[in-house]
């Protein structure tokens, strides 16, 4: 099954040297994207559903309604895997949302594209040609989600857009790709996910009806706490604080931060630095802080907001932020 929910990849630009600028138009890949691909047939029988979704205006109830339709689709035995295709503004969270609640074994993989389908040398049908590929391949089974971009298979957990605008912009820092769709038509899969996901985890998409709201607040030099005061008025549950280095603040924003968390705010501490590891020390411990690890702040945030759904003991929050 494949869910075209929008994105890039679908996009139609002025003319072919519009790689940048194409969002300004409206103009949309009309008859499916299927039909763009007739070697999909070679590797898989799919059936195409659109399911459009905002972009940059995606909110986290389109999240659980998404989960819900794919749960749904993975759950006949029918569907052998499901490929979803996106933004690639806001794949990333998506994937790793989904990585965390669906609950099945089949192949879930997302893709997208760098460049609208009507772009010199565009990237989008070979995306969702290899995507479907890897959905297709049985050693894909029980990976959790997979996101597939320029030929490479990335763990949803692991998987970052660190460029705004080249094809290589999907990458895995610290860890690297699961695999490669490679160029004979083959999926190679060398690694697989040791951290837990979809069925092994304890978010249930029928026991959440809401998502809690959760914050990010950036640290910067000069940096108050005028921002996390705010998100604590605006009835916040949980902020993750993007800090600077291995996941500080100013003093202005630790100090607003332990009074929200006195207020029963949970709070997350992450880093902006883009890979590493923040390390859950005895100053984060002291304050009843979480630590999130090697997540981005983005990731953080969907990690915190499910847990706050089960739990907001910062302990059992740790807990999971150390398994998934």
């Amino acid at each position: 099954m494949l869910l075209q929910t929008g994105g890039t990849i679908d996009h139609l630009g002025r003319d072919r040297l519009d790689l940048a600028f194409y969002t300004d138009t409206t103009t949309r890949v009309e008859g499916g994207l299927l039909a763009r691909i007739p070697e999909v047939a070679r590797f898989a029988d799919v059936v195409e559903r659109s399911l459009p979704l905002r972009g940059q205006a995606l909110r986290p109830a389109d999240w659980l309604a998404l989960a819900r339709d794919v749960a749904a689709i993975a759950a006949s035995s029918e569907v052998a895997g499901v490929v979803i295709t996106r933004g690639t503004n806001t794949l990333e969270e998506t994937a790793y949302f989904l990585h965390l609640v669906l609950k099945t074994e089949r192949p879930v993989v997302l893709t997208a594209a760098m460049r609208p389908a009507s772009a010199l040398s565009g990237d989008g049908d070979l995306n969702l040609l290899n995507a479907i590929r890897v959905a297709a391949a049985p050693q894909a089974a029980g990976k959790g989600v997979l996101v597939v971009m320029n030929d490479a298979i990335l763990s949803a957990r692991e998987a970052l857009k660190t460029s705004t605008a080249r094809l290589q912009a999907f990458q895995a820092p610290g860890y690297g790709p699961l695999g490669y769709a490679d160029p004979d038509g083959t999926v190679q899969l060398a690694h697989a996910p040791l951290r837990a996901h979809t069925t092994a985890t304890e978010f249930d998409l029928a026991r959440i009806p809401t998502l809690p709201r959760v914050d990010v607040v950036l640290s910067y030099v000069g940096a108050d706490g005028t921002h996390i005061e705010a998100s604590v008025a605006a009835g916040a549950r949980g902020i993750v604080s993007a800090g600077m280095g291995t996941g500080r603040g100013t003093a202005e924003e630790e100090a607003a931060l332990e009074r929200a968390r006195a207020a029963g705010v949970a709070i997350c501490q992450a880093s902006r630095a883009g890979s590493g590891r923040v390390m859950r020390g005895p100053w984060l411990v002291r304050r009843g802080f979480v630590a999130a690890g090697d997540l981005a702040p983005w990731q953080a945030r969907v990690l915190l907001a499910l847990a706050l759904t089960v739990t907001d003991d910062a302990e059992r929050i740790q807990a999971m932020f150390d398994r998934y």
